[in-house]
């Protein structure tokens, strides 16, 4: 989805990327759409914005599983060159809204293209993904009703977990 200010000038325009997980272009959560709410007020500042949904994910093709960081940035950088092409849109005034694992997105694409103008990243991830995922993980474990020795546990059997797969000499999963 792409919603226009009123302007006849050229005016700039930001794509919102969305967190991890499977996220329809609102990002709706609980009820809540927060990328429409951002998209809106955008518009209304006169800011061009593009909303898509993730892959496999309303009327998006394809599947989120098999993706990776690196696709879903692949993903947005098409988004990025299909926008620069539409009338009304200033190609040296796009920039990336990243939200979580869209602020580890927005970076990526920012130091590899000389097309992105700016980024606004909005919860990016500040550690490591192995570390946070950890965390993530027993935060998720300790508020779904965990005692501490078991949110312990898992963290640690996770950790264990991940440094056996960055082990080149591990035996593979099948």
């Amino acid at each position: 989805t792409i919603t226009m200010p009123e302007s006849k000038a050229s005016v700039p325009a930001v794509v919102l990327i969305t967190g991890s997980g499977p996220q329809d272009r609102d990002e709706t959560l609980m009820g809540h759409k927060p990328f429409l709410v951002i998209a809106d007020a955008l518009t209304r500042a006169g800011v061009a914005v593009l909303r898509l949904d993730d892959r496999g994910v309303g009327g998006s093709t394809g599947s989120l599983e098999p993706g990776t960081t690196v696709d879903f940035a692949r993903d947005t950088a098409a988004a990025i060159d299909w926008l620069v092409k539409q009338p009304g849109i200033d190609a040296k005034r796009i920039g990336l809204v990243g939200h979580s694992e869209g602020g580890l997105i927005a970076p990526m694409l920012a130091t590899t293209r000389d097309d992105v103008a700016f980024m606004v990243l909005l919860a990016g991830p500040a550690q490591k993904g192995d570390a946070l995922l950890v965390e993530q993980t027993g935060l998720l474990a300790a508020a779904g009703g965990a005692d501490a020795a078991m949110v312990d546990a898992l963290r640690r059997a996770l950790a264990d977990l991940i440094e056996q797969s960055n082990d080149p000499a591990a035996p593979a999963a099948e």
